[in-house]
């Protein structure tokens, strides 16, 4: 990373996906002015794109499970348990209860629940524990669309295994 420009993005699998400047992400996948800061999606150039913002809330009276998304009591535990962000006995905790970086891992879980062809990581790893990171890791591992990364984080960025592009001067090298 060129010394100063403090932005990583990396995609994951090599197909282009319209990157853009660190303050255009969400405004040219069309997720830009979400009031209430939910990890969301949208059709993007007939691509369906998953966006993760740096900032996000849930209803604070919800339990994880209830937050995680809708359908069949079982199934949903069953997915949600199955991505290693959760553990059983945290399932029916208020979400209200969670720490920020819990709250994160929550809402990733949400966006890999559902078919998007390409995911817009903001920070995802701001405010997790090194151990949060790690799981945060293992659970993009196991995501096969195409991914952007947009971090600070060094470590995350060296053990990325995706292509890695640098943004400097606004231009892509």
């Amino acid at each position: 990373m060129a010394a100063g420009t403090g932005l990583t993005e990396a995609a994951r699998p090599a197909r282009e996906a319209g990157l853009a400047e660190e303050a255009g992400l969400a405004e040219r996948a069309g997720l830009a002015g979400r009031a209430d800061h939910q990890a969301e999606g949208a059709e993007w150039g007939g691509c369906r794109v998953g966006y993760l913002p740096q900032e996000v809330t849930f209803d604070p009276d919800q339990s994880v499970l209830e937050a995680y998304g809708e359908g069949y009591e079982d199934e949903r535990r069953a997915k949600l348990l199955s991505t290693g962000l959760f553990r059983a006995h945290t399932l029916d905790q208020k979400v209200g209860t969670l720490s920020v970086g819990q709250q994160r891992r929550l809402a990733l879980a949400r966006l890999l629940a559902r078919q998007y062809d390409l995911l817009l990581l903001d920070e995802p790893t701001n405010h997790l524990s090194p151990v949060l990171a790690e799981e945060l890791e293992r659970a993009l591992d196991a995501y096969s669309g195409a991914l952007v990364l947009v971090s600070h984080d060094r470590a995350l960025v060296r053990r990325f295994r995706g292509a890695e592009l640098e943004l400097v001067g606004g231009r892509v090298r």
